[in-house]
């Protein structure tokens, strides 16, 4: 016993003498982890994740080095459980080079030469759960300025405001799967966001930064930039080897880096933290290099070796400084920020997940996520909430009922499909203004219930006036959204109005505004009067796969002079009308699409690989009028390739086939975009007249090279060149069959073949500089297209094709 009770003194009285503490940031409080100690006397170390360290027995003061931060020297005996330390400016400085051999650079060939050994999405499954918080609040250095005997009455109300509350602030946890080599599913389990319950909310945290440093490319806040772990990164990067520390026989390297000079690429600047031990990443933190007057952030990924496996990132921290929106001209620096982080925990290298689905769905809000109770998120959080963060939900809770803050937000999805609700009823912005060369300028008017009124069915109606053709155009449509998880919807029609002549669509396509279509639209040249009632079903047989399925009965009428004879004597004429029944299967795939369910909405995250729609109609005769029987088969399949810090590659293959004999609007239209508006259309024959050829079947080409923009340094110009080609074939038989008649000078009827088809191949060559000039958020270019091959003419400037380019500057 007396043993006994020594041995818990001796214990005891160790335990007490090595005293711990944590480093936190002077004005946020935030901990600061892995700051470099270096105690007197005694060997360095680094502190925890958390920024705690245990003070050595016998050291009298202690250094303290983190990145960000100014060192500085404590005596040990004023050392009490916290130690702040004071941020410093955070931009890099210059770097001179010398000759000689870098250590760092050998330092990063193995930590580049390890990287596919260390990447936590290697070749192990695993499981973990996280939590994240994340606040929108005034920059606390400068809310920190602010005298307390200030008489400006702005500054006092920004100070009692935001030193009782944040701006804003959401909450989530979740449950990750991961099976190699690309299987993965997170779900939601719970989010929590003052003042609003839209689901959209709970992947906020997932969409601040990619969730590890091992890609070639890495996304802060939806930019990707050149990873320096990426293979070729040094001759990008210059590296600094700025320190190391050995712990527990482990060297920490300290390495900075930034994009070297005169290379043109998206590149951040920062800091590595390589741990010798498989030279893996122990921490980052990362930025942009260069500074944006919209956002600044800035982010920090912090490792642990799990289990003595392998590296693995356990906290996630993300700040983001908007200089833009500025609270207080007069404050310095009074800017708004966001900040926060993810911690991952419980996390299991090698699970077994023989049990779990995976599908194309990656991430998904559960059904009771945003009912959790206190028990859950006392279980989850990290911390415990404080007293300004309890008030942020309180008073943004209530000022957000009062506001309807919640049925704002919706409306924003409704305005990203072409929709701004105005109360029970939406206006649909693509019905309001629109221009075909055929029907001129178009106005009109669409209405449709919104959610409001009713959550899963939409009852709406339009109409519009051509400037041109002078004729009236209408229609209305009612939609049941059957099985909302399945997005199994039932649509019937009705529409007088035009259908393009050899023209397509893909009904099951998602709607939204489109910069391509409004382009497009302009170049329609020849329509036929359509009658049309149309019932369909659609829906996602997998995650990845919509069908459609359609029936309708239609009553045309054909114009400008455009003529059919058949073969047995039947001839359709402007002068009177004739009827078309048809069904029709449509699928859109896209392969290896990964995919976000959140509650009732679906949203893509793209993919890249191949995105392909086919679509089979089968006209058929003896029903009703209906006496022509024929198959139209299209198919289109498009992929966008990113070439790593060279550029995007781009490529649209549109084949089609029409069996039976039948008029010119159900055979097969090239889509040439060339003349009146020069305006340059992707996915095109930029050279070719608008319905210069049709095909009973076809196969067109098209393909861009898009370069990365060239950083000039100024907002009004961000050059972007690229090369395009585009080339197509196609064959017609029984050409004479269709006629357009029109009368010669001397007032005699002609008999006039309408168009060609592409049987000797169709070819065109580009050069496009786009973004010669930005303003705002669109950008201005040129490009030029020759056209050669048997359709070109012997004057080689006849072949040219200059055009303007328009595009979305980011």
């Amino acid at each position: 016993m007396v043993r006994l009770l020594f041995f818990f003194l001796v214990l005891s009285g160790t335990i007490f003498s090595q005293r711990q503490a944590q480093l936190i940031d002077a004005v946020t409080g935030e901990p600061v982890p892995f700051s470099k100690v270096i105690p007197t006397p005694g060997s360095p170390f680094l502190a925890d994740i958390d920024g705690f360290f245990t003070i050595p027995e016998g050291a009298t003061e202690i250094l303290f080095k983190a990145q960000g931060y100014y060192d500085s020297t404590f005596a040990v005996a004023a050392i009490g459980t916290q130690v702040n330390l004071r941020a410093e400016a955070s931009d890099l400085e210059e770097v001179t080079i010398v000759p000689g051999v870098n250590p760092a650079e050998r330092i990063m060939e193995l930590a580049i030469a390890n990287r596919k050994k260390n990447h936590p999405m290697g070749d192990e499954s695993f499981t973990y759960t996280s939590y994240s918080k994340f606040v929108f609040t005034m920059d606390q250095d400068a809310l920190a300025k602010i005298p307390e005997n200030t008489t400006d009455s702005n500054l006092l109300d920004l100070k009692k405001f935001f030193n009782e509350q944040h701006l804003f602030m959401l909450e989530s946890t979740t449950q990750k799967y991961f099976e190699p080599p690309y299987r993965e599913k997170e779900i939601i389990t719970a989010y929590k966001v003052s003042g609003f319950s839209d689901p959209a909310f709970s992947t906020f945290s997932n969409e601040l930064q990619s969730f590890n440093f091992y890609e070639n490319q890495f996304n802060i806040l939806g930019r990707t930039y050149i990873n320096p772990l990426a293979f070729g990164s040094i001759r990008r990067y210059l590296f600094i080897l700025e320190d190391q520390t050995v712990v527990n026989g482990d060297t920490t390297f300290t390495i900075r880096f930034q994009p070297r000079k005169d290379k043109n690429f998206d590149g951040m600047k920062g800091w590595l933290y390589i741990n010798s031990n498989g030279y893996a990443l122990e921490k980052v933190i990362a930025e942009p290099a260069e500074k944006s007057e919209g956002i600044d952030p800035k982010i920090i990924q912090e490792y642990a070796l799990i289990d003595g496996k392998r590296w693995f990132p356990v906290k996630l921290s993300t700040e983001a400084v908007f200089p833009a929106l500025r609270l207080d001209e007069n404050l310095e620096n009074s800017f708004l920020v966001g900040k926060g982080s993810t911690y991952i925990e419980h996390v299991v290298i090698g699970a077994d997940l023989s049990k779990q689905r995976f599908n194309a769905v990656t991430i998904q809000t559960a059904e009771d996520a945003n009912e959790k109770d206190s028990t859950h998120w006392d279980a989850q959080r990290k911390f415990e909430l404080t007293d300004k963060e309890e008030r942020t939900y309180v008073m943004v809770d209530s000022i957000s009922k009062v506001y309807k803050l919640d049925q704002r937000f919706s409306s924003l999805g409704s305005l990203a499909e072409g929709k701004i609700p105005l109360g029970y009823v939406q206006l649909d912005l693509l019905r309001l203004f629109d221009y075909r060369d055929y029907e001129g300028y178009r106005f009109g008017l669409g209405l449709e219930n919104s959610k409001k009124l009713m959550k899963r069915v939409t009852v709406g109606g339009y109409f519009g006036y051509g400037t041109r053709d002078k004729d009236w155009k209408y229609g209305g449509y009612a939609k049941w959204m059957m099985f909302p998880k399945q997005f199994i919807q039932l649509q019937a029609s009705f529409q007088e109005d035009l259908v393009e002549r050899g023209g397509y669509n893909f009904l099951s396509a998602e709607p939204g505004l489109a910069l391509n279509s409004f382009s497009r639209h302009l170049y329609v040249l020849n329509m036929e009067k359509q009658r049309k009632a149309e019932v369909a079903l659609s829906g996602y047989v997998t995650p990845r796969i919509k069908l459609m399925a359609s029936a309708s009965y239609q009553r045309i009428g054909l114009t400008d002079n455009y003529e059919y004879h058949n073969e047995s004597g039947t001839i359709l004429s402007p002068d009177r009308t004739f009827d078309v029944a048809e069904t029709s299967l449509e699928a859109i795939w896209t392969i290896r699409e990964k995919v976000m369910y959140l509650g009732t909405k679906r949203v893509s995250k793209g993919s890249m690989f191949p995105r392909i729609s086919v679509k089979a109609t089968k006209g058929i005769s003896g029903i009703e009028a209906a006496a022509l029987d024929y198959l139209r088969l299209n198919i289109d399949i498009q992929q966008d390739i990113p070439v790593r810090a060279v550029g995007k590659f781009s490529y649209m293959i549109s084949a089609g086939k029409t069996t039976g004999n039948v008029p010119l609007f159900l055979n097969q239209m090239s889509l040439g975009t060339g003349g009146n508006w020069n305006l340059s259309v992707m996915n095109s024959f930029e050279t070719m007249l608008p319905s210069m050829f049709y095909n009973k079947e076809q196969v067109s080409i098209f393909t861009r090279f898009m370069f990365k923009p060239i950083k000039t340094g100024k907002k009004w110009t961000s050059p972007q060149f690229g090369v395009h080609h585009a080339m197509g074939t196609g064959s017609f038989d029984r050409k004479e069959e269709h006629r357009v008649l029109g009368m010669d000078a001397t007032g005699l009827e002609l008999v006039q073949l309408p168009f060609k088809s592409m049987d000797k191949g169709y070819y065109e060559v580009g050069i496009i500089a786009d973004k010669l000039i930005n303003l705002n958020t669109s950008g201005f270019g040129l490009g030029i297209f020759y056209n050669y091959g048997y359709y070109s003419v012997p004057q080689f400037e006849k072949n040219l094709t200059v055009k303007f380019s328009l595009s979305f500057v980011i």
